[in-house]
């Protein structure tokens, strides 16, 4: 069986031009809602005054709309990587309808607009794309998996080389959301034909890749074993391009920050190489560190209250200091002292071996276990943020004396180095805490590094504070 000759290029631009098509309807019905709500139920309004003609805001919802898709493509609405996934699609549709509120403000004062813009016009048009730029996007979702059983966008994947470590990623393959993926199967050499490698079925080696992208009507073919070498990687990407296939590489993730690969320039030579990682961009970092200040601020006014109380119980049962100070590495391998309430008794690193905390450490005083569990002996750090050694959000810091022993172990561990470290993390809040796998730890990590936005560090915040609880 043949493949059509564009049948990648058509499942891609398709669906893309209809979510197109849906946000031009979308955000021209959230102005008309808006200009109702202000201008016909004067919801929000103090005092009356002249309702302007639904045509004289023509010039108002053109520039509206030219300022909406200016801000679309400048923050990538529509390209393909971002237009596949669900959860990347809504926090950009909610980041360019808070932009294009402050900017359509600025923008009507400089053109001075007539009439003028009415603010609470603004506000409403804002709040309404919010919400039904998500919602819609959301329906879309649901009506292709619920009228054609999501089989019209289903591309077919074939996998080249099975070894063990790509079980996951072929599993996040089969379970895209806004994408339906299905693999048909893997082809390898040294694995007998018909056998399975995790569900899925050898349908046979490299020299009968053709006949298999034929028999089975494949839209991209992924090489997933990274030591294959360069002659059958390149003969492989012929035959892709025979057949009219995508052809598609998987590094290993946890080799190399694979989100920021791409060509940069040396001098007037193109190289592939790791780009700017994201919060290292100038702007994205001076918006953090103005989130970390505000979040720092507002965390230690209503924390001190407990300080005294915390400082009591701490004292009545071990005398001593009550913050403990410790050396952490920071950004850049910089070492700064992290403040903590003390947990531990006063002897609990007398050997001088620095060690993680246990199930049942009997190091841990009884108010100690208390303030492990739910994270109190943490909030000092606020003062370690506000004084810029940590951020709210990043990969835990660890002790100098163990990344020590760390670095020869478990590859690219200095790459979480590359960013402040934080109170609270993505591998925090996915169970990773204390006495658990490091390589999983490390790997979530890396993760946050490079898929890093102000909307991740919001999640990140808002699960800590309903599922962040320490076992001991």
């Amino acid at each position: 069986m043949k493949n059509d000759p564009l049948p990648v290029a058509r499942r891609k631009r398709y669906p893309i031009s209809w979510m197109f098509i849906g946000d031009c309807f979308v955000v021209a019905l959230c102005m008309f809602i808006a200009y109702y709500l202000r201008y016909i139920l004067n919801i929000g309004v103090v005092e009356g005054g002249d309702r302007p003609p639904v045509l004289a805001y023509l010039l108002h919802y053109s520039a509206g709309f030219f300022l909406f898709f200016l801000l679309a493509w400048n923050l990538d609405l529509y390209d393909s990587n971002v237009a596949q996934s669900l959860e990347r699609s809504l926090s950009r549709l909610i980041k360019v309808s808070l932009f294009w509120a402050v900017m359509f403000l600025g923008l009507s004062l400089i053109l001075k607009l007539s009439p003028p813009v009415s603010r609470l016009f603004v506000g409403y048009t804002c709040g309404l794309m919010c919400v039904l730029l998500p919602l819609w996007r959301i329906l879309r979702v649901k009506m292709v998996q619920g009228v054609w059983g999501g089989r019209r966008y289903v591309r077919k994947i074939l996998v080249v080389g099975c070894p063990d470590r790509n079980q996951a990623f072929v599993g996040k393959l089969a379970t895209s959301l806004n994408e339906p993926c299905e693999v048909v199967g893997v082809v390898a050499d040294g694995k007998k034909i018909g056998a399975k490698w995790f569900n899925l079925t050898v349908l046979g080696h490299l020299d009968s890749l053709e006949s298999v992208l034929e028999r089975y009507a494949v839209d991209d073919v992924v090489v997933a074993d990274s030591e294959m070498g360069a002659k059958a990687t390149l003969n492989i990407a012929k035959v892709c391009e025979r057949h009219f296939v995508e052809f598609n590489l998987v590094p290993n993730q946890f080799d190399i920050f694979t989100q920021c690969l791409g060509l940069k320039m040396l001098g007037r030579q193109p190289v592939l190489g790791v780009s700017e990682l994201p919060q290292n961009n100038m702007f994205s970092s001076l918006l953090k560190r103005m989130l970390d200040i505000v979040g720092a601020i507002v965390g230690l006014a209503i924390t001190v209250p407990i300080f005294p109380i915390v400082y009591f119980l701490i004292r009545r049962e071990s005398p001593g200091p009550v913050i403990y100070r410790q050396i952490r590495t920071g950004v850049g391998g910089k070492p700064f002292t992290i403040y903590k309430f003390r947990s531990m008794k006063l002897s609990s690193e007398a050997d001088g071996k620095a060690r993680w905390c246990s199930e049942n450490d009997g190091r841990r005083l009884k108010i100690g276990a208390f303030l492990r569990k739910w994270n109190i002996d943490e909030l000092p750090q606020f003062w370690n943020v506000l004084k810029g050694d940590m951020s709210l959000v990043g990969p835990r810091p660890e002790r100098p004396e163990l990344i020590r022993g760390f670095l020869d172990e478990i590859p690219h561990y200095q790459s979480r180095h590359s960013v402040r470290p934080g109170m609270t993390g993505w591998a925090q809040v996915n169970g990773l805490r204390g006495n658990t796998s490091l390589e999983d730890r490390i790997k979530h990590d890396l993760q946050y590094i490079e898929n890093w936005s102000i909307w991740l560090d919001i999640v990140i915040q808002f699960r800590t504070l309903f599922q962040y609880k320490n076992a001991y």
